[in-house]
């Protein structure tokens, strides 16, 4: 991105997921959580791997309410006015139950197998409608509704009472999670200190889960995991964010690999010229190269950033030309979506590039809104490298801007994210509490990774050298990238 001449630009900062090209071995994808503790394991470090102390595995999760859908049915649970069978008579247009007495039934009615709801006048109720505080769905032939219903495209549970459920509920031994206005939730919920996934079909998921790409473990219990755990004898390391983690890691005063496709510790093997024992430990001194998030490499990747100011790209020649990764403009503010995303997006993963996206942080609305401005126009595609907050502009307060904003958006993709700015913004606007997000640095005066000491940083795992690269497949100048693998969605 061009900082000075593209202002409007606005340099990524993206939040992306890798996606690993092959799937976690059939063993460590469906099997259950065996945690062991340090006074299991009798054998010496040298001959049985045991890398560090798994946490305590979160409670089991307790429920509002339990429910069969086999036994509900319009149940005598609500109070009867009438249940004579006079009839019902149609009157401008509304229907109205008429009593012995030829006086109209109010409240609820039972004059055949289903319920039916008749307001202060006798007319019929269909559709929402709230009394005592509880709600009801009628559907339109004014019967009330009980069991799992989809309305509008979302998915409710109406209980044998036809209460509509909010909150925790095992229904048919599954575990779901509605919110208060009733809706089936899906995706990532956090409850507690503790995050949970409810998949498709909307009941919680435990095991293994591929989310975005990225794998994720979750006790029996629903709750994701983080740290060290051993499932089946084989030990797995998830992020924070619990994200599987692959690769080169440093765990305490120790180094270790995890295997690229399945995530387990590698023990008794030669990686990248170190040698690793039968403890996992890589052996001997040496440093497969640091970086501020644990995972070490000396890899870099040559990459792109772009926007719909670079019009029409074909990919297939920039991918020939060397570069491995491009990052796309995908949102700026509330409502904007650069009009090239779906085109470029397409384009490279045809390509075979990683991709990755970034959002340029303005003060004129909400951080929240534009979090999930963002987050609606990525989730749906594939995140190689981690979603980038463009942070260059000021005028605004920037760093309660950022933090509201990686707040909201963790919330909705529970993804790391990444910091995208140039090094005098960094000296001006921003303070310590970005140091635990990846930095992408831009700086056009320092060659690849030759960049200013910051107080805020000590790291970098992307720095933009140049607004005036030529690359072929590119009509005019491009921002050019170099990133190390912590630039990875890993």
């Amino acid at each position: 991105m061009n900082i000075r001449k593209k202002l409007t630009s606005f340099i990524l900062v993206f939040f992306i997921s890798i996606s690993f090209g092959q799937a976690l071995n059939a063993q460590a994808a469906t099997a259950d959580s065996t945690i062991v503790s340090s006074n299991t394991l009798n054998k010496s470090s040298e001959e049985i791997p045991n890398p560090g102390i798994p946490e305590n595995k979160p409670n089991e999760l307790n429920v509002i309410s339990k429910y069969s859908t086999q036994s509900i049915s319009n149940s005598d649970d609500i109070k009867v006015n009438i249940t004579s069978t006079i009839g019902w008579r149609k009157e401008s247009g509304y229907w109205y139950y008429y009593k012995s007495d030829n006086t109209r039934a109010t409240g609820w009615i039972k004059p055949d197998k289903s319920w039916y709801y008749l307001k202060y006048d006798g007319r019929m109720v269909t559709g929402w409608f709230n009394t005592n505080g509880i709600w009801y769905y009628l559907d339109q032939s004014g019967s009330m509704v009980t069991g799992w219903s989809k309305l509008n495209n979302v998915w409710y549970f109406l209980n044998n009472s036809g209460a509509m459920v909010t909150g925790l509920n095992k229904i048919d031994d599954k575990i779901y999670m509605f919110y208060s206005s009733g809706e089936m939730a899906k995706g990532w919920y956090k409850l507690g200190d503790n995050w949970y996934y409810y998949g498709s079909s909307g009941s919680m998921a435990n095991g293994w889960i591929k989310d975005n790409g990225t794998w994720y473990y979750l006790y029996d219990t629903g709750a994701m995991a983080k740290g060290w755990v051993n499932i089946d004898g084989k030990w797995y390391y998830l992020k924070s964010s619990g994200a599987m983690s692959t690769g080169w890691i440093n765990s305490g005063n120790d180094t270790y690999y995890l295997d690229k496709s399945s995530g387990a510790l590698v023990t008794n093997s030669t990686i990248d010229g170190y040698k690793i024992g039968s403890d996992g430990k890589k052996i001997g001194s040496g440093n497969p190269g640091n970086n501020n998030s644990g995972t070490v490499t000396d890899t870099l990747l040559k990459g792109i950033d772009i926007s719909h100011y670079n019009g029409d790209i074909d990919f297939k020649k920039v991918k020939a030309s060397g570069i491995q990764c491009v990052y796309i403009k995908a949102t700026e503010g509330t409502t904007y979506v650069d009009n090239y995303l779906g085109i470029s997006y397409s384009g490279a993963k045809n390509a075979g590039l990683k991709t990755g996206f970034y959002h340029f942080l303005v003060g004129t609305s909400s951080p929240e809104t534009q979090a999930r401005n963002f987050y609606n126009s990525i989730k749906d595609k594939q995140n190689d490298l981690k979603p980038a907050l463009d942070i260059e502009q000021d005028g605004f307060d920037v760093m309660g801007y950022a933090l509201r904003f990686i707040d909201e958006f963790k919330k909705l993709s529970n993804m790391d994210i990444c910091i995208y700015t140039y090094s005098d913004f960094i000296k001006n606007n921003l303070d310590s509490r970005l140091s635990k997000y990846t930095l992408w640095e831009a700086n056009y005066y320092k060659s690849p990774f030759n960049l200013p000491a910051n107080s805020v940083w000590n790291s970098r795992a992307g720095h933009q050298y140049t607004d005036k690269g030529v690359i072929d497949g590119i009509y005019g100048d491009v921002d050019l990238d170099e990133f190390t693998e912590n630039i990875l969605n890993n």
